[in-house]
């Protein structure tokens, strides 16, 4: 019997069109002779079914269902397809762990963890994760300490996705405007050091119960850094699998597999850091990476052989075979 699959994105996030897209894309490669696949709209508190004609079905939240032709669906499985808030935060997680229904991506406390860039950092520092150096601002607060790092500076909200309210400062009389303008997407404010070097991202993801790193993408952006127009607009060559070091290389793919389980992932995410000589440091880390062909897993995924429809359905099953696992 075929499962039906919730593929839920929208949210409130300033990443709500990129989440819809994602959301598109896994909609069309899900496995249609396995899953009954049904995109949900998150819209403030206006949850419902998107179908092809104009009726929407609203989803009740108390059992996250919905009913047609006075027939009440419920969903075997949750395909997360949301960007920034409420699920790369935990929140949506924690619903549907209240409603033991299972979901493709990690759980509620690495999410929450995650989508805090800084406190990611911290946590992971004890154990040997390198990173650049920062200054967490708040909003009200002195904007003094950012003068401690030296220029140039990244400047980024420290809960945020997609480079908004990102921005590389060279000058100091552009380092406050560029604060207060990241304000408007976060209350908290990272000011990091600068450090030249090559950027590349691994994803990570859980195939037949093991954890496994993916080949690396390099990314050479031909803006400033890696920003909206580099992630979604082609500004950017990126190359997988990464022309880099093969020593160096495995060693990043181990440290990706090692935060990876020391977070607590589950499904696939993606990590990112800056390549200097020969150390490596973390940028941060993504629990809900972007899902179309041209996204940066997807692309890893393609160099291993691995199509996007079985991409989607390796997340999806290893999600519902832990849930089972966990239920008996």
């Amino acid at each position: 019997m075929k499962k039906n699959i919730a593929v839920i994105t929208g949210g409130e996030a300033s990443e709500v069109s990129i989440s819809l897209k994602s959301a598109g894309v896994v909609c069309q490669h899900l496995n249609k002779e396995k899953y009954n696949v049904f995109k949900v709209v998150m819209e403030g508190n206006d949850w419902y079914v998107e179908r092809d004609n104009p009726t929407r079905l609203k989803v009740d939240k108390n059992d996250f269902s919905f009913t047609v032709q006075n027939h009440k669906v419920s969903f075997d499985g949750v395909f997360v397809a949301i960007h920034g808030t409420p699920a790369e935060d935990g929140k949506l997680q924690g619903y549907f762990d209240l409603l033991k229904i299972p979901y493709n991506c990690c759980g509620v406390l690495a999410a929450a963890l995650t989508f805090d860039k800084q406190r990611t950092k911290e946590y992971l520092a004890p154990m040997g994760i390198k990173t650049a150096r920062a200054v967490l601002l708040k909003k009200g607060e002195s904007l003094l300490p950012a003068q401690d790092i030296p220029l140039p500076v990244f400047v980024k909200p420290n809960k945020n996705g997609s480079s908004y309210g990102a921005a590389k400062i060279t000058s100091a009389e552009d380092l406050l405007p560029a604060i207060e303008n990241g304000f408007n997407y976060d209350d908290e404010m990272l000011v990091e050091e600068y450090l030249e070097g090559t950027e590349v991202t691994c994803g990570v993801i859980t195939m037949e119960g093991k954890v496994t790193p993916m080949p690396m993408t390099e990314i050479r952006s031909k803006s400033a850094f890696f920003d909206y127009k580099a992630k979604y607009e082609g500004e950017a060559q990126e190359i997988t699998p990464a022309e880099i070091d093969s020593v160096l290389t495995e060693k990043i793919q181990q440290t990706s597999a090692f935060i990876y389980q020391k977070l607590g992932f589950k499904g696939m995410c993606r990590i990112d850091y800056i390549i200097k000589g020969n150390d490596y440091y973390l940028l941060e880390v993504n629990s809900i990476p972007g899902l179309s062909a041209e996204s940066l897993v997807p692309q890893q995924a393609a160099a291993m052989g691995i199509s996007l429809e079985k991409l989607f359905e390796i997340s999806l099953e290893e999600a519902m075979k832990k849930s089972a696992a966990v239920s008996l």
